[in-house]
């Protein structure tokens, strides 16, 4: 498709954590500018976005973090939006290895030293199906896959990342660098394929039809976000 009548003035990233998203964050700030970007992060993050007026946040060109996209709209702010799905096995190794190493003040004193304890703590928080939360606001695949196409959300698994950057790049009209920091190497204390998937399945089965569904759906959910921003 023909992306010189198409253009990004504005930008919406919703971030599900452990998806490289701060890789794709800084080269995003980069463009708009440090005073026309605003990310929220941990906790404390959040708190201030969710107390933040509509107006506020329109000051900002890009905004971005781990917010949905039902409180982004709630909040006004209706740009384009993008996002980033991960294998969801995958994606819960990656978050129990970087809770267990982090350094941030929320995560003091918190160690996951199995998968198994930090399922045990995302039952007791009842944080199911994240991926799909980000995307509507709710832990269910059906409604986050009408929010994506109700909404032209550009949903890009993570083995697709580089045509996520390349595509960016072209209706941006600047070279974004694909910088994949913090990727975590758990094959070294954990076989994947080894894993029960089964046993999950409380936790991330309408992640998985959704990682699913955007992968095999992925040129047409691109093109519809392409199109959407045509002139």
């Amino acid at each position: 498709m023909d992306r010189s009548n198409c253009s990004i003035n504005k930008l919406a990233f919703v971030h599900v954590p452990k998806t490289a998203g701060m890789s794709l964050h800084t080269e995003l700030k980069k463009y708009f500018g440090k005073k026309k970007s605003i990310r929220f992060g941990n906790q404390e993050e959040r708190f201030l976005f969710l107390s933040m007026e509509s107006e506020q946040l329109k000051n900002y060109d890009y905004v971005g973090g781990h917010i949905s996209f039902e409180e982004l709209s709630k909040k006004g702010i209706h740009y384009p939006t993008i996002s980033v799905v991960r294998e969801p096995v995958r994606r819960l190794i990656s978050l129990q290895h970087y809770i267990t190493n982090s350094d941030l003040k929320e995560h003091q004193g918190v160690s996951f030293n199995s998968i198994e304890l930090l399922l045990q703590d995302i039952f007791s928080q009842k944080a199911f199906n994240m991926q799909c939360w980000h995307l509507c606001g709710r832990p269910s695949f059906e409604l986050a896959v009408q929010s994506i196409r109700k909404n032209n959300i550009f949903v890009v698994p993570l083995e697709y990342y580089q045509d996520l950057v390349d595509t960016l790049s072209g209706l941006l009209g600047t070279p974004l660098s694909n910088l994949r920091r913090n990727v975590t190497q758990y094959k070294n204390s954990v076989d994947v394929d080894e894993l029960k998937h089964d046993l999950f399945d409380p936790i991330i089965g309408e992640d998985k039809k959704l990682f699913s569904y955007v992968k095999q759906n992925y040129e047409s959910l691109k093109q519809e976000f392409i199109q959407s921003l045509a002139r």
